[in-house]
């Protein structure tokens, strides 16, 4: 039956009419937006690379759309930009799972096959299609899709642009992550050959970098181009998540009584985009010396407080303060690490870390939506559910599961394999999420017998996970049975409490199944936490965090204050529509879950920002408790779990603040006013921002220089090769690695598959096993930090309460020091059966010899390698041999 239009909205002018199939076309405005902004910033080459790159990831987003309207049909886009990193996530999943289990063939076809598959499943139900078509009859929708796509479109070629003034893939961690992706171009098999151990696969987590991979295979953009444009949308797509999470906030809280002008959404989403991915944390703001905070530590250090080296600011000194400036001696140093998303994009790491921003943003906010589509019990007063008549297992189920939490429960899975951080700082935030909306929709918030249920299921959880973790096929089986017990157990007693630690439960279960393929053939570091010997001052903490956590206790305060009051109404009518917007007030639930009835009398996603502010905090306390314990000694010891906890912290700390502040110019007093205190209070925080908000102008200055378009680089992250004065060549001066450039571009065009090869082993960090990075090709031995780290395996010295290598499963006996030893060997020796002998047993197909061999060993083998194979490949002083073992 066809709907009337209503006349008052018909009478609204729109540019194209809601159901023209014309409107269809205002999609094309991200695509004239790079255009035109790409050819006047990054050329035309680089932005016609650019508009294929995000066609690609714009028909990601259509593959699943169907399932995020279904999740996100309440918001006004519904979530189609959110659809964009579920279909990157679900496309990669199933390409990634079928090929480790050998099904499938990472290659372009079996890619093509994946995401028509996926689109298949997600267009083929009815319910599906039918949410589908509903939802773009919404008469705005198209608009706003396009607002959050030109979001993004602008924030990659300002990415992309800013990138061009400093793309070379060398430094920090860049070998590694590039190499990671060329090696999974190069070979369509599962698990990834490790490049810096021949014969061996990567022991790391790496899902992200094979997301990215499978991009650029779609694409057929150069690695060495398409990897810049990979880093800059591993920014530009969390920013323009951040953007729609801030706008979903807003909007969710005006479901639930918030009275606001619609710009407010945008300009929260904005804010959002801005803090979490572009501002840094406080700490330049006070010491670079042009900060506006510098003042005020010259004024301590004149007071005679030690606040360290306040002038010599560097733009890593914000990642490196705490146990660095000033430096702690106590217990052998604390040289801690607490990075942030803009800091990563400069220095060009497409880390595990920063690649997972997009997924547990997309995480939160699919909890945002479980949260709103809560709805509280038919029967509010009912203590338990009626197990009369088989109804207990099909109702409680309805009750505990629904896709919003299938789903979250999946991309934990990804996680494990992305950054497994995340995974566990995550599970804590879904935990929060899963108590409220059980608390929502739950007759009561918790008995004795739920409260022991929720305590044994968390203890047991854990237990398992602690004991039998390494064992993965026996730790799925046990999270499996105490799934079962949970479930029943909740069923007998339900409460938000038991319903909470059934969903835990389910969630840990259903990730680890995801993740099961790639555990089990990876050797876990480590699982086990120890208690730190440092703790860091409260000064250098509120330094980092003083001005993001203040908004957000304020606000924590505010909300326990302020109830859900609108505007122009007396405090008894704001509770009626109060009661009537949340649908879960009754005299029954306030007498059996008095905290729903907290709940109740608040907006819900205040209730739910708290509980993000709560998880940060936990996640900014840990690392001052407890480190979990890895190769890192001495002053390290909790270096890495500072940084990875602390790096999700931010991140929900951003997104936190920027709704605070945008919320506190809408709060209500019961006497229906706006609070002039909240109103004030949301004018300081916004001077406040200015704070974090100092740190991408001086860091751009010291990392890129000047930006002017004259001095584009271009996205080519090799080129510098060109100019490169390596320390690590035998021949001094600039362009002393050209010849390794030809070499690589070489192998590149030449040589097909894996083959392994042998190259000058070298420190991390440095540019030895440059070879390897770039052409994704195995080496004997590369870079020895971080095979010592994916390989080690610890036992801990109880007495010294460190983590020391397993004297059975040494690193440097097993792996590190015989192949040192055979490399040099085969460099310096001139007994060929000798030579010919270390071929045989590492299978060596070829043999680079240049100038980086020629410093390392001083010595020109040349002769020897001539006898054992052939030249295919010399350039200057370089050749590359081509050997055969025997």
């Amino acid at each position: 039956m066809k709907k009337h239009a209503d006349p008052k909205k018909a009478s609204i002018s729109t540019p194209v009419e809601s159901g023209s199939p014309l409107r269809y076309l205002m999609l094309l405005t991200p695509f004239l937006v790079i255009l035109l902004a790409g050819i006047a910033t990054v050329g035309s080459a680089d932005t016609i690379r650019i508009l294929l790159w995000y066609a690609i990831l714009f028909l990601f987003s259509l593959v699943m759309l169907p399932v995020a309207f279904k999740i996100f049909g309440k918001f006004g886009s519904g979530g189609f930009f959110a659809s964009k990193v579920l279909g990157l996530v679900t496309v990669s999943l199933v390409v990634w799972t079928l090929t480790y289990m050998r099904i499938f063939r990472f290659n372009y076809v079996f890619v093509i096959i994946a995401f028509l598959l996926v689109g298949f499943l997600c267009y083929f139900p009815k319910s599906l299609r039918t949410g589908l078509m509903e939802k773009l009859d919404d008469r705005y929708l198209i608009e706003k899709i396009v607002v959050e796509e030109t979001v993004f479109a602008i924030a990659l070629v300002v990415l992309c642009y800013i990138k061009g003034f400093s793309p070379a893939i060398n430094g920090e961690e860049k070998f590694m992550d590039y190499g990671f992706i060329q090696t999974m171009l190069r070979n369509p098999e599962l698990p990834a050959k490790d490049i810096w151990l021949a014969g061996y696969n990567i022991n790391y987590y790496y899902y992200g970098q094979f997301i990215w991979a499978m991009v650029i295979k779609l694409s057929c953009i150069t690695p060495a181009i398409a990897y810049n444009i990979a880093m800059c949308s591993a920014i530009a797509i969390p920013f323009t998540m951040c953007f729609s999470f801030g706008t979903m906030l807003i909007e969710a809280a005006q479901m639930n009584g918030l009275h606001e002008n619609r710009i407010i959404r945008y300009i929260t989403g904005l804010l959002a985009g801005f803090a979490a991915m572009i501002f840094g944390n406080s700490h330049s703001f006070f010491y670079d010396s042009e900060g506006g905070g510098h003042g005020f530590l010259e004024f301590l250090q004149n007071q005679g407080f030690n606040v360290g080296d306040i002038d010599n600011f560097w733009y890593p000194d914000s990642t490196r303060f705490i146990g660095w400036n000033p430096k702690i001696e106590t217990n052998g140093g604390d040289f801690t690490i607490h990075e942030f998303p803009f800091y990563s994009y400069l220095i060009g790491d497409l880390h595990a870390h920063v690649i997972s921003v997009m997924t547990v943003i997309l995480i939160a906010m699919i909890l945002l939506a479980l949260i709103i589509a809560s709805k509280a019990p038919a029967s509010a007063s009912a203590k338990h559910l009626d197990l009369k008549g088989g109804r207990f297992p099909k109702d409680e189920y309805k009750i505990l599961l629904t896709p919003h939490i299938v789903i979250v429960a999946v991309l934990l899975g990804v996680s494990q394999m992305t950054n497994y951080w995340d995974f566990l700082s995550y599970f804590i935030f879904c935990s929060m999420a899963l108590l409220i909306s059980n608390t929502r929709k739950t007759a009561q918030f918790s008995t004795i017998a739920s409260a022991i249920l929720f305590c044994g299921n968390v203890i047991g959880i854990l237990a398992i996970y602690m004991v039998a973790g390494h064992n993965v096929l026996v730790h799925i089986a046990l999270q499996f049975i105490l799934l079962i017990i949970s479930y029943i157990l909740t069923g007998m007693f339900p409460s938000a409490l038991s319903r909470t630690s059934f969903g835990m439960s389910f969630i840990f279960l259903i990730s680890h199944l995801v993740a099961a393929p790639f555990n089990l053939k990876f050797d876990m570091i480590s699982n086990t936490l120890g208690k730190v010997k440092n703790r860091s001052s409260l000064f250098q903490l509120a330094i980092l965090w003083g001005t993001h956590l203040l908004i957000c206790l304020v606000f924590i305060a505010i909300t326990v204050i302020f109830k859900n009051n609108k505007i122009g109404s007396s405090d008894k009518k704001s509770k009626k529509n109060r009661n009537k917007s949340s649908g879960e007030a009754n005299d029954g639930l306030n007498r059996f879950n008095p905290i729903a009835s907290f709940f109740a009398d608040r907006n819900i996603v205040d209730i739910y920002i708290c509980g993000m502010i709560v998880v940060a905090i936990l996640l900014v306390i840990a690392p001052e408790i407890f480190y979990v314990r890895d190769i890192y000694t001495s002053g390290y010891l909790r270096a890495n779990t500072m940084f990875k906890f602390g790096f999700a912290a931010f991140i929900i700390l951003a997104i936190c603040v920027s709704y605070v502040i945008m919320r506190l110019f809408w709060v209500v007093t019961k006497k229906g006013s706006y609070s002039l205190v909240c109103l004030i209070l949301a004018w300081v925080f916004i001077a406040l921002m200015f704070i974090p908000a100092h740190y991408p102008k001086i860091a751009l200055e010291q990392r890129c220089g000047e930006i002017k378009r004259d001095l584009y680089q271009g996205l080519d992250g090799t080129e510098y090769l060109i100019d490169r004065d390596s320390a690590q060549s035998y021949i001094e001066g600039p362009g002393n690695l050209v010849s390794y450039k030809e070499c690589i571009e070489w192998f590149n065009e030449n040589v097909k598959g894996t083959p392994v090869i042998c190259e000058a082993y070298g420190d991390s960090y440095k540019d030895n096993n440059m070879v390897s990075a770039y052409t994704g090709l195995p080496t004997v031995i590369g870079w020895q930090v971080h095979e010592w780290l994916w390989r080690f395996k610890g036992v801990i010295n109880k007495e010294k309460d460190i983590l020391e290598s397993d004297p059975d499963h040494d690193v440097w006996t097993l792996y590190l020091w015989p192949r040192y030893a055979d490399v040099d060997t085969l460099y310096t020796s001139t007994d060929t059966a000798e030579v010919q002998e270390i071929i045989n047993k590492y299978d060596i197909e070829y043999i680079v010899c240049g100038n980086m061999e020629y410093k390392k060993y001083d010595f020109d083998n040349t002769a020897t390698f001539e006898q054992l194979g052939e030249v295919v490949f010399s350039s200057e002083n370089l050749n590359v041999f081509k050997v055969s073992a025997k």
